[in-house]
């Protein structure tokens, strides 16, 4: 047994910690860095390719089909719908009602939106 098992045998025998305190993220193990590592890296380099979807009213709604490493909503984070934000506001080009939903005022806007925003 090395000497760290032993630590927290005792801790829990002494029940100065919780069982449930004790897992995957206690310690500092190779495997916890490497897999830690591996997605700090994939967070930088992961791009989402968004889509739109057409909703009823004049309205678009971003999604990605893939959810990556991140597991965010529907696999997109704040920051990755900031340039869209700053260029509806900028162009005047439809309003943002939710976390990734835009709506519009005429479908001249909505082509335009897809023009500079589909990939």
């Amino acid at each position: 047994m090395y000497p760290f098992q032993k630590n927290v045998l005792d801790k829990i025998r002494l029940g100065e910690t919780p069982i449930i305190g004790i897992g995957r993220n206690m310690g500092k193990s190779y495997v916890n860095s490497l897999i830690n590592n591996y997605y700090a890296a994939m967070q930088e380099r992961y791009t989402p390719k968004i889509k739109w979807q057409r909703l009823p009213g004049l309205k678009l709604q971003a999604y990605v089909d893939e959810i990556g490493p991140r597991g965010f909503e529907r696999g997109l984070r704040e920051t990755d719908m900031d340039p869209v934000q700053s260029w509806t506001e900028e162009c005047r080009c439809g309003t943002r009602m939710s976390f990734n939903v835009w709506k519009f005022k005429t479908e001249k806007q909505i082509t335009m939106f897809l023009i500079k925003w589909s990939n």
